[in-house]
């Protein structure tokens, strides 16, 4: 398996191998696909075989996370600012519209959603470059960025302890826990979508002056 590929170049490192999972946890904010989780699980392991103490890995993983944060909210307010200079056009599909939209929802759910962002394989990446784009502070996004990446981080490399240095079982929980924060994002997403919809068809009715009745203005 690949995963034993990534272990073995790790121990090749040595200290440098610390690199790997910092690069692994940044990279999964870039290049949502990459499967920074898998290899990050391994710090919990590399604890209990001894070779790499577990507070160390903690900081090297949230700190890879913030930088990729970082690199995403900066890429956000490249966007708003190239809106702002041309409002007319569209950057890799999204409109000016979608775009104000975007800013106005970051604006009410953002904190909560930067608190949650780790645990949301996917679209953990997307929340930062909506939260530049809507020009949230850049301080309080990335504090919010940390502490959940504390949090995500402390738990996974947790998890990497509690299976004992076993990759294989270390796999399967990973696949696990990945599918089912997916599903729960796209059952989320479905359910936003369906009640955007709802309301976007019933808009019409409410504001037609054959429904208002004719004692209403």
């Amino acid at each position: 398996m690949w995963i034993e590929h990534v272990d073995k170049l790790i121990g090749a490192l040595g200290p440098f191998g610390f690199l790997v999972l910092g690069v692994a946890a940044m990279l999964e904010y870039v290049v949502p696909p990459f499967p920074g989780d898998t290899i990050v699980l391994m710090g919990g392991i590399y604890a209990v075989r001894g070779e790499k103490p577990w507070w160390l890995v903690l900081v090297v993983v949230t700190a890879g996370s913030v930088l990729g944060a970082f690199i995403n909210y900066s890429v956000g307010q490249w966007l708003a600012k190239r809106f702002e200079a041309n409002p007319g056009h569209s950057f890799f599909g999204l409109t000016h519209a979608r775009l104000e939209s975007v800013q106005a929802r970051m604006r009410r759910a953002g904190p909560w959603l930067l608190l949650v962002n780790r645990f949301l394989p996917g679209i953990r990446g997307v929340i930062f470059i909506a939260a530049g784009a809507a020009r949230m502070p850049r301080f309080n996004a990335l504090v919010l960025g940390t502490v959940s990446a504390l949090a995500h981080s402390g738990l996974i490399i947790a998890l990497g302890m509690a299976v004992g240095g076993n990759l294989e079982r270390l796999t399967v929980l990973v696949t696990r826990y990945q599918y089912a924060a997916i599903g729960l994002v796209v059952v989320v997403g479905l359910g936003f979508g369906v009640r955007a919809l709802a309301r976007r068809r019933a808009s019409p009715v409410e504001q037609s002056p054959s429904s208002r009745g004719p004692f209403l203005p």
